[in-house]
């Protein structure tokens, strides 16, 4: 549980499982209350919108599986669909991008104008790191990074929000827990609640 959780997320779930009041109702008050977004008025769920997710911003360890993470809690809610990832890596080869570079609003509307998507998410990944407190778990990594979804009409920027994970399981599922926290408000929204 603690894959999915900051720091002080996973003290206040050690706290509650010491107490005897554990259960779930309670992790995703304390989860939702971590939530940092903002979503534009122009961002409407009552109609499916296609999305291209580009590349995190910097080739790092635990990046490979998390353009899928993204592809997954994105399409949960049926608010989304998405082009696929071939088509994607196609035209960042075709228009001379590496997997870094995607970073304002304009060229990645442009390039998800050619991938014939609607709206456009970037990844940029702040921070994976291991905390000194954890010495004896070599594992540990707490990671930091903001997601956008911008229009590929107007390079308005629909949804911004940062995420922040930590496990014990390495970088690739702290950087799962932070996406998780990032995508959350969008996924409960999309899906009615």
């Amino acid at each position: 549980m603690t894959g999915r959780l900051s720091r002080p997320g996973a003290l206040f779930l050690l706290a509650a499982l010491v107490a005897g009041c554990f259960n779930s109702a309670a992790v995703q008050k304390m989860q939702e209350a971590n939530w940092a977004y903002s979503m534009s008025p122009n961002f409407t769920m009552d109609r499916i919108w296609r999305i291209a997710i580009l590349p995190p911003d910097v080739a790092q360890a635990g990046t490979s599986g998390l353009l899928d993470h993204a592809g997954l809690l994105l399409m949960k809610p049926g608010r989304f669909s998405l082009v696929d990832r071939s088509q994607v890596d196609k035209i960042l080869q075709e228009q001379q991008f590496g997997s870094s570079g995607i970073v304002d609003p304009a060229t990645a509307a442009k390039l998800g104008k050619l991938m014939g998507a609607e709206g456009v998410m970037t990844i940029n990944i702040t921070s994976v790191k291991h905390d000194e407190f954890f010495s004896d778990s070599p594992d540990q990594r707490d990671a930091q990074l903001y997601v956008k979804i911008i229009s590929v009409e107007t390079s308005e920027v629909l949804y911004y929000a940062q995420g922040a994970g930590s496990s014990f399981e390495g970088p690739a599922s702290a950087l799962d827990g932070a996406l998780d926290t990032a995508l959350g408000p969008l996924i409960k929204k999309g899906s009615g609640q």
